[in-house]
């Protein structure tokens, strides 16, 4: 019987949006994607395409400080006819949490 839920993440995730570009390691499938939160190994996007659990792709961030191979986790359709990806970051070049703290607007008062 196959496992009906997803696995425990071992680290919280923030709350975080930045635009990512998703390409397929096996064809030429490509997507421009938004986070929804991320952690020091993962994240979770949503995206307007189905993409397949267990596969493999490559993302990096649109303004280019992070690339990394990632391993899709799970794909679920949400009610907007979009889907939720969970990312498994393999090899990233950088921490997710780092970037979105250094990608922050100055605050002014």
């Amino acid at each position: 019987m196959t496992n009906m839920f997803p696995p425990v993440r071992t680290e919280g995730r923030i709350p975080e949006t930045m635009l990512v570009e998703l390409c397929s390691l096996e064809n030429a499938a490509h997507e421009i994607a938004s986070t929804v939160n991320v952690s020091h190994h993962g994240a979770r996007i949503l995206a307007k395409a189905p993409w397949k659990p267990n596969q493999d792709v490559s993302v990096r961030t649109i303004s280019g400080n992070l690339y990394s191979r990632a391993h899709i986790v799970y794909c679920k359709p949400l009610p907007d006819h979009s889907f939720s990806i969970g990312l498994e970051m393999l090899q990233p070049t950088t921490d997710w949490l780092v970037l979105s703290k250094t990608s922050e607007p100055p605050r002014t008062h």
